[in-house]
């Protein structure tokens, strides 16, 4: 059986989409590899409940490179937002270590082979990979859960409008906003409130939300995400990978990037008409969201236009190619 080593975190300040999709490749692979995850984040137990999470409490070179040794590691798989220098120095002492790795913005980085899933072609650059190393890029290698795709029709929408928050400290400011404010901008619509496991102040959000007359949830498995979605008239929504799953589902929606480097790619969907974009400057402003919203609900052609052209950007099959390709290396 082959043995792999998954360097990846599950905290708020970067998000659990890292976690959550490193996850769901293994998943995919038709023969599993043994798993040891080596990094930080209560949450990844809930990604990883088989698998050996070894918390990262030091020197990420001397954690890794123990790992190593202890667990006779084929691999290595890496999902980082930002380059960590230290880590793929450490590589280079153990070249006999296949090297994947899922991102997101490009990288020097010396990978066997690169999944990277966004849309933005400048994000595509990856000058350094190893001899015969491959980066597989696009909408067509979008890491997002089948089930979104499965999930899509075309019959009427009548379920509550979904609110979606991810990570950092804009999405958690935001979201409390709209659990002051979100339920009754979605009526007649009832109005639901979703945020990862991670997420801070979980009661409070949730005090807020229901004393208004909604509901909040946190920590949904991705089934449940994908049926709320599917029922959703619209989804409001920070930016990051929710994004994309929202698209290969079919459902209206309209994205306050919270962040910068989300701007490009947020920008990129608005131009092809696949989603309503509140810009990163204003995002968070509340009247303009509800002058979105009020105009999305009573124009059902407006939906329907949104809800065919995020399924043609985002088909929702690029974690099965993924995992084909993993499964390719990690046999040859």
């Amino acid at each position: 059986m082959t043995s792999l080593i998954i360097r990846v975190d599950a905290v708020h300040e970067t998000g659990l989409a890292h976690a959550a999709r490193c996850s769901r490749l293994i998943d995919l692979l038709p023969e599993r590899p043994r798993v040891h995850v080596l990094g930080q984040g209560d949450a990844l137990d809930e990604f990883f409940p088989y698998d050996k999470i070894v918390p990262l409490k030091g020197p990420v070179d001397v954690f890794l490179k123990a790992l190593v040794i202890e667990t006779e590691a084929d691999a290595v798989l890496v999902d980082q937002p930002v380059h960590d220098p230290v880590l793929w120095s450490a590589l280079d002492a153990l070249p006999q270590l296949k090297r994947l790795m899922v991102d997101d913005f490009g990288s020097d980085a010396p990978a066997d082979l690169v999944i990277n899933g966004t849309v933005i072609e400048d994000y595509h650059r990856y000058p350094h990979l190893r001899d015969g190393g491959q980066a597989l890029c696009g909408g067509e290698y979008a890491l997002i859960a089948p089930v979104f795709a499965k999930s899509r029709h075309s019959d009427a929408r009548k379920g509550p409008v979904i609110a979606i928050c991810g990570g950092g400290d804009r999405a958690a400011e935001w979201a409390m906003q709209l659990a002051e404010r979100g339920p009754a901008l979605t009526k007649p619509h009832p109005f639901i409130m979703i945020v990862g496991s991670s997420f801070p102040d979980f009661e409070d959000l949730k005090r807020m939300t229901v004393l208004n007359g909604g509901i909040a949830k946190q920590g949904l498995p991705v089934h449940q995400i994908a049926s709320h979605l599917a029922r959703a008239p619209a989804a409001i929504m920070t930016g990051g990978m929710v994004v994309y799953e929202a698209l290969a589902a079919g459902v209206p929606s309209i994205v306050f990037p919270q962040l910068e480097n989300l701007i490009p790619e947020i920008d990129w969907f608005a131009d092809r008409g696949a989603l309503i974009n509140l810009g990163f400057e204003n995002g968070d402003d509340i009247p303009a969201l509800s002058e979105q919203l009020t105009a999305l609900l009573g124009d059902p052609s407006k939906a329907a236009a949104l809800s065919h052209k995020g399924p043609e950007l985002i088909d929702g099959l690029g974690m099965a190619r993924a995992a084909e390709a993993i499964s390719q290396l990690l046999s040859s």
